[in-house]
C-alpha cells in the first residue's frame, strides 16, 4: 500500500516556518545486516511579573530543528529529483538536491522504497563522502517501505545508494537543522520512554478496540507521561501496528489539522511494523493517527518532545558510522547473537565524533536480524529502570530496522534488551543531543519549609514532574548567576516561567545580599497544576545561556487542621493512665497529602507519635493539673514535611 503516491507539495512550494519545537527528528533507519560562574555585581531592581518590557532572550542553542512545509524532492516514478522514470539500478547511486538553505546542517527526510524487485537495502549519505557502511531501509522484493532519515548535508545535496535489484525511492521533505542564530527553531527534551497508546489494552484512549478502515483515532499527548501541559509544540512517538487485517497505511499528524496526503508506517495483513515518528502537536496538545484499510492496533511509546524554549537539547549529526554489530563482536566484547530476556550494553559517547561528556541522547539506527524467535528489543539508558516500551518488533528469520533516540544513561552507556529467543544486533549513529553547559547552574525552589527538593539537573528529562508545596501559594525560585559575555554592567537574572496561565518572564530581586545568585518570588500559583521555568543572567544587552530547564507541581495544602482528641473514659481521675484518640485532616485534595505526625505535651514533656491514616492512638497518666496539648505535621506525597497546626485540646482532672 504506497500512500507516498498521493500528491504532496510541489518542490517549488519550500516554505520555511519557524513552528519552533516542532522537531521532525523523524530519524528512521536501518542498518545492513552485512560550572561555576564568577560573581557578579547583582541588579536589585524589584521583582517585576511579568516582565514589563521584552527580556533580552539568551542565545539560541545551536542545532535548532526547522520544521518546512512537506515537500517532495525525490519520485523516481515522476521523474521529482531526478531527470527520468527510471528507478534506482541495483548498486547505483543517485544525487539528490534538498533545496535547503545554506545553513542547513542536516536534513530529515521521509524515504519510500517501493517497486522493488529484490532483496536489498537503501544508504542515504551526504554527497561528497565514500558511502559508508550503513543502511537506512532494509527490504524485501515486492515490499514497500518508509522510514525517517536524518542525514547531513554536504552543500545542499545528498546521496542514495540501492543495493540489490531495482527500486523506485520517494523522499518527502520535513525539516532540517540549522546553527544560525538567526534561524528560529526548536531544542530536544528527552524523557523516559513510556507507553500512552495501546488500542489493545486500553491505554490512551479509554476503550479496547483497534482502528477501523478509513478511521482517525485522536490521542492526547501534552501532559501526560512527563510531557508537559504547556510549552510542547511536538513529540517523539515510537508507533507500532500489529494485529492487521488488510494491506494498508498509518497516518499520524496534528489535531485540527488537514490530513497529509503521506504515511508513516506502510504494512501488510497480520504483520507488525514499528516506525519513529516526530510529530506537532495540536492547538490541545493532541494528534490524530488515520487508517486506510482494514482494522489494525496501535501502540504508542513517547520518547521524547521539542520545545521553543532554549533550554532542550540541540542537535549534531555526523557521518553516518556502525558502532555495533554482534556479529563480530564490533562494540561488544562477543560475537554471540543476544539470548532470550538478556541484554546488553553499548558506549556510544566517545566514539565517532560523539563527545564524551554534554551527550544527553543519541540518535541510532537499529536493526535485529538472525532472530531465532518473535521477539523485540527495547533501547533505553543503562543504569535505569528498564521501560515497558518497545523499539523494534520482529518475526524469526526477518531483518527489522528503526530509529532510536535514547537517553544516555550516568555511566555513558545505553542499554539494549531482547525478550524471545536470540537476535543479532546491528547500530549505526546518525547524531548527537547535547545540553546548553554554561547557564545558571545550582537551581533550586524553595518554600517556608525545612526540606524544599532541589531541581537535580542529573534527571531533568528523564524524572517525573517533581511534588512541592506553596503555602499560601508564594513561592521562590533561585540559581546561581551565570557569566554573561562581553557584559560590562549590573547583571541580573531573567526567569521564564510556563504553566497554565502561559508563558510569563520574571526578573530577580537580590538574594540575601549575595551578589553569586539571583531569584524571584512568585506569587498565585495554580494549586495542583505543573510548571516548568529556567533562568539566565542578563545586564539588558548581553545574555548568558539558558539554564537547565526544571518542572515542579504545586501542592494543594498548607497548614493542617487543628487535631480533635477523644477518650472513651467518662472521669478522669489523678494517676488514671488514659488512652487517648488523635485525628488530624488537611484541606488538601492531592492523592498521597496527610497527616504524618501529633506532638503532644503535657507537665512532664511532649512526645511524637506517627499518624496512620490521620489518627493516633496515646496513653498518657493524669497529674494534679495536665493541661495536654496536641499539634499535627502534614506530609506530602514525597514525604516533604509541612507546617505544624495550631495547639489544641487540654484536659484536667476532676480529682
Amino acid at each position: 500500500m504506497d500512500r507516498a503516491s498521493a500528491h504532496v507539495t510541489s518542490p517549488h512550494r519550500l516554505g520555511r516556518f519557524a513552528l519552533a519545537g516542532l522537531t521532525a527528528l523523524a530519524l528512521a533507519a536501518a542498518a545492513t545486516p552485512a560550572s561555576a560562574a564568577p560573581a557578579a555585581t547583582l541588579n536589585t531592581a524589584p521583582n517585576v511579573a511579568p516582565h514589563a518590557d521584552a527580556p533580552v532572550p539568551p542565545p539560541a542553542q545551536p542545532g535548532k530543528f526547522v520544521q518546512t512545509e512537506l515537500t517532495r524532492i525525490l519520485d523516481t516514478r515522476h521523474a521529482i529529483g531526478v531527470p527520468g522514470t527510471t528507478p534506482v539500478p541495483g548498486g547505483a547511486a543517485i544525487k539528490v538536491a534538498t533545496q535547503l538553505p545554506a545553513d542547513a546542517k542536516a536534513v530529515v527526510m521521509n524515504v519510500t522504497v517501493t517497486g522493488t524487485t529484490a532483496a536489498g537495502y537503501l544508504t542515504v549519505y551526504p554527497d561528497g563522502i565514500a558511502r559508508p557502511t550503513t543502511s537506512n531501509l532494509n527490504f524485501v522484493a515486492g515490499q514497500t517501505v518508509p522510514n525517517l532519515v536524518t542525514v547531513p548535508v554536504t552543500n545542499g545535496y545528498v546521496d542514495f545508494y540501492n543495493f540489490g535489484g531495482s527500486a523506485d525511492v520517494i523522499a518527502d521533505l520535513a525539516g532540517y537543522y540549522s546553527d544560525s542564530s538567526a534561524t528560529p527553531g526548536s531544542s530536544y527534551v528527552p524523557v523516559a520512554p513510556s507507553r500512552v497508546l495501546d488500542t489493545r489494552g486500553p491505554v490512551g484512549t479509554g476503550t479496547k478496540a483497534p482502528i477501523g478502515a478509513g478511521s482517525t483515532l485522536n490521542l492526547k499527548v501534552a501532559g501526560t507521561s512527563a510531557v508537559p501541559a504547556k510549552g510542547a509544540t511536538a513529540v517523539v512517538l515510537n508507533v507500532t501496528a500489529t494485529k492487521a487485517t488488510a494491506a494498508s497505511y498509518l497516518t499520524v499528524y496534528p489535531h485540527g489539522t488537514t490530513q497529509p496526503a503521506t504515511s508513516n508506517l506502510n504494512f501488510v495483513a497480520d504483520q507488525t511494523v514499528p516506525n519513529l515518528v516526530t510529530v506537532p502537536l495540536g492547538e490541545d496538545g493532541s494528534v490524530d493517527i488515520y487508517n486506510l484499510s482494514g482494522s489494525v492496533d496501535a501502540v504508542a511509546d513517547v520518547f521524547g518532545y521539542y520545545q521553543s524554549a532554549p533550554t532542550g537539547a540541540g542537535f549534531t549529526p555526523v557521518s553516518p558510522k556502525r558502532v555495533l554489530d554482534t556479529r563480530s563482536g564490533l562494540g561488544w566484547q562477543t560475537t554471540q547473537p543476544i539470548g532470550p530476556d538478556s541484554h546488553i550494553w553499548l558506549t556510544v559517547p566517545g566514539r565517532n565524533g560523539v563527545p564524551l561528556t554534554g551527550t544527553t541522547a543519541v540518535v541510532l539506527n537499529v536493526t535485529a536480524t538472525d532472530a531465532t524467535a518473535d521477539s523485540y528489543l527495547t533501547v533505553s539508558p543503562s543504569n535505569a529502570p528498564r521501560p515497558t516500551t518497545s523499539n523494534l518488533n520482529f518475526r524469526a528469520r526477518t531483518t527489522t530496522s528503526n530509529l532510536v533516540i535514547v537517553p544516555v544513561g550516568n555511566n555513558g552507556s545505553i542499554d539494549i534488551y531482547n525478550r524471545f529467543g536470540t537476535v543479532n544486533v546491528v547500530a549505526d549513529v546518525f547524531g548527537y543531543f547535547k545540553m546548553p553547559l554554561n547557564g545558571p547552574s545550582d537551581l533550586n525552589y524553595g518554600v517556608r519549609y525545612e526540606g524544599a527538593p532541589s531541581c537535580a539537573p542529573a534527571v531533568l528529562g528523564l524524572a517525573q514532574p517533581k511534588y512541592v508545596t506553596a503555602t499560601d501559594r508564594v513561592f521562590d525560585l533561585h540559581s546561581r548567576v551565570a557569566a554573561v559575555p562581553g557584559s560590562t554592567g549590573p547583571i541580573w537574572g531573567q526567569f521564564v516561567l510556563t504553566g497554565p496561565e502561559g508563558t510569563e518572564n520574571h526578573r530577580s530581586d537580590q538574594v540575601a545580599g549575595d551578589p553569586a545568585f539571583q531569584q524571584t518570588r512568585l506569587t498565585n500559583l495554580t494549586p495542583g497544576a505543573v510548571y516548568t521555568w529556567y533562568t539566565y543572567s542578563t545586564d539588558g544587552t548581553h545574555a548568558s545561556e539558558p539554564s537547565l530547564p526544571c518542572t515542579f507541581k504545586v501542592g494543594t495544602f498548607g497548614v493542617p487542621d487543628d487535631p480533635r482528641v477523644a477518650t472513651d473514659a467518662k472521669e478522669i481521675h489523678q494517676g488514671d493512665t488514659v488512652k487517648l484518640t488523635i485525628t488530624g485532616t488537611t484541606a488538601s485534595t492531592a492523592p498521597g497529602d496527610q497527616v504524618d505526625s501529633f506532638v503532644y505535651c503535657g507537665p512532664s514533656g511532649c512526645g511524637t507519635v506517627k499518624a496512620v491514616n490521620g489518627s493516633a492512638t496515646v496513653s498518657v497518666v493524669a497529674t494534679d493539673k495536665y493541661d495536654l496539648a496536641v499539634r499535627a505535621t502534614a506530609k506530602t506525597v514525597v514525604g516533604q514535611l509541612g507546617l505544624a497546626s495550631n495547639y489544641g485540646w487540654g484536659i484536667t482532672p476532676s480529682s
